[in-house]
C-alpha cells in the first residue's frame, strides 16, 4: 500500500513548490487533466478575474446560484487559515478527508508519471485538487476564481464557460501582467471565449476598451456595469444598501453585509452574471426577491469583515485596494480613534501604499509588525516607511501575536482598530481568534 500524507504532511509538500516559480505549459496542464480523466469536463463553468474584488464577486454569484437552487462548486485562492477554505460546495469548505483523496490523485499521477509530465506549480496542483473534488461532488456550477491574471492563469484551460466576469483592473503584479492598465487588462480578458458573455467593471476607460475589443473579437456579448448604474443609499456599521438604475433593476434596493463602498460594485457584476445565465425567463421583481436574500447573507472573510467589536479586517494588499480600504475607512463613523495594524510581503509596492495611508487616511497611530512567511517585509523596512512619512504615533513587534495583543489593548471602547496589508495577516488573526474561542470552549 502506498504511503498516505496526513493534512500537514499535504500541506508542507504543496508549500515545498516554490509559489512563484515558472508555472508550466498550458500543454503540460491539459495532458495532466486528461490522465485524471479530464474531471473539468462535464462542469459548467463561470469564470471570474480582476486586481482586486474578484474574490468577492465569486461569494456573491456563488450564494446567488445556490439560492436559485444550484448545486456550487466554488474555486478561490488564496486561503486565510485553512487549505480547504480553497474548495467550497455549497458555501461550505471541502472535507480534510475530501482533499487528501484528491491530493493523493495528483500526487501518485506526478510520481508515476514522471519524465513523462512536468510537475505542476503550486497552484496548478491547488486547481487539479478543486477539479477532482467538484467532479466527485457532481456539482452542476462552478465559479471559478482566476489566481494571477488570466490569459496565462492554470485556471484558463477551461474550454467553455457559460460567462465571465470582470472585476476592478488596476496596477498589481507589474513585472508578470505588464506595467500598463490596458496591458493588464489584456491579461484579464484572456479569459474571454468565443460567444461567451461577459460582465465587466466599467470604471476604468483604459481597460473597458480593451474588455470591450476582445468581447467583439471573440463574438462575446458584452455587459459593463458602471459605476453610475448604482447608487449607494444607506450606510450603516454592519453594511450597505444600494438601490440599481439600469433596467430590468430599475429602483430595486439590495442590501450587502460590508461596509466598503467597493462591495456595492462586486454584487452587481455578480446580480447581471447571474441574470443572464438564468434558466428561464422570470419576472425581475420576482427574481429578484432570491437574489435579495443572497446578499444579504453573503459572508467574505477577511475582506473590511468586522472580526470583533470595533475591529474591522481587511485584505487590502496592493495600491488598488489600499485605496478603497481608505474609503472604507474614511466613511466609517468613528467618536473615538482610528487605529492601523498593518505588515506586508516584499513583493508588494510597500512604498505606495504606505504613501497613499499615510497621507489619505486619518489614523491616530500605527501598529506595525513582521509576517510569519518566506515572503515577509523585514519589519525595520515597514518601520523605516511609515517614519518617513507621518509624525503620528508608531509602535513595531515581531510577531503578530504580541501586535494583536497591543492593538486590542491600546483601542478604547469609542476607538476602530483596522487590520490591513496583507491576506497572510488576515489568515494569521483570523487563526489567533479562532485559538481564543476554542480556549474559551475548552
Amino acid at each position: 500500500m502506498k504511503n498516505r500524507m496526513d493534512i500537514k504532511e499535504a500541506e508542507d509538500y504543496l508549500n515545498g513548490i516554490p509559489k512563484f516559480s515558472k508555472k508550466t505549459t498550458m500543454e503540460n496542464e491539459r495532458k495532466i487533466l486528461a490522465l485524471l480523466g479530464h474531471p473539468e469536463r462535464g462542469q459548467r463553468f463561470i469564470h471570474v478575474a480582476g486586481t482586486n474584488g474578484k474574490g468577492s464577486v465569486c461569494a456573491f454569484l456563488s450564494r446567488i446560484l445556490l439560492e436559485q437552487g444550484h448545486h456550487v462548486g466554488t474555486f478561490i485562492s488564496p486561503h486565510l487559515v485553512d487549505i480547504t477554505e480553497r474548495f467550497l460546495i455549497d458555501g461550505e469548505q471541502a472535507s480534510e478527508e475530501e482533499f487528501l483523496v484528491a491530493f493523493h490523485q495528483v500526487y501518485d499521477l506526478c510520481q508515476e508519471r514522471e519524465g513523462e509530465i512536468v510537475h505542476p506549480s503550486y497552484f496548478e496542483f491547488l486547481f487539479l485538487i478543486g477539479m477532482l473534488i467538484f467532479r466527485e461532488r457532481q456539482v452542476d456550477v462552478t465559479v471559478l476564481e482566476v489566481g494571477l491574471g488570466g490569459r496565462l492563469d492554470a485556471t484558463n484551460v477551461i474550454e467553455a464557460p457559460r460567462a465571465c466576469v470582470i472585476a476592478s483592473v488596476s496596477l498589481d503584479h507589474t513585472e508578470i501582467l505588464g506595467d500598463t492598465v490596458s496591458q493588464i487588462a489584456g491579461e484579464k480578458a484572456g479569459i474571454i471565449k468565443a460567444g461567451c458573455p461577459v460582465v465587466y467593471d466599467d470604471s476604468v476607460p483604459e481597460a473597458s476598451a480593451v474588455i470591450q475589443k476582445t468581447a467583439e473579437r471573440n463574438e462575446a456579448f458584452a455587459c459593463p456595469v458602471n459605476p453610475s448604474d448604482f447608487e449607494i443609499v444607506e450606510r450603516t456599521g454592519s453594511g450597505l444598501t444600494f438601490q440599481m438604475k439600469k433596467a430590468p433593476f430599475a429602483g430595486e434596493n439590495f442590501q450587502v453585509p460590508f461596509v466598503a463602498d467597493y462591495q456595492a460594485m462586486n454584487a452587481s457584476l455578480a446580480v447581471w452574471a447571474a441574470w443572464l445565465l438564468r434558466d428561464h425567463t422570470p419576472a425581475a421583481s420576482t427574481w429578484t426577491k432570491g437574489v435579495r436574500r443572497a446578499l444579504l447573507h453573503t459572508s467574505w472573510p477577511g475582506r473590511m469583515e468586522p472580526v470583533c467589536p470595533g475591529i474591522y479586517m481587511d485584505g487590502a494588499h496592493n495600491d488598488d485596494g489600499i485605496r478603497v480600504f481608505i474609503e472604507a475607512v474614511t466613511k466609517l463613523s468613528c467618536t473615538g480613534k482610528k487605529y492601523l495594524l498593518f505588515s506586508a510581503v516584499m513583493e508588494k509596492d510597500y512604498e505606495t501604499m504606505i504613501d497613499e495611508i499615510c497621507r489619505q487616511a486619518d489614523f491616530d497611530g500605527f501598529i506595525l509588525t513582521k509576517l510569519d512567511s518566506y515572503r515577509a517585509l523585514p519589519l525595520k523596512e515597514i518601520l523605516e516607511a511609515f517614519e518617513k512619512r507621518t509624525k503620528k504615533p508608531i509602535w513595531s513587534f515581531d510577531h503578530i501575536r504580541e501586535a494583536f495583543a497591543f492593538a486590542r489593548e491600546k483601542k478604547g471602547e469609542d476607538d476602530l482598530l483596522f487590520i490591513a496589508g496583507s491576506l497572510y495577516l488576515a489568515g494569521s488573526i483570523k487563526e489567533l481568534l479562532r485559538e481564543e474561542n476554542r480556549d474559551s470552549q475548552a
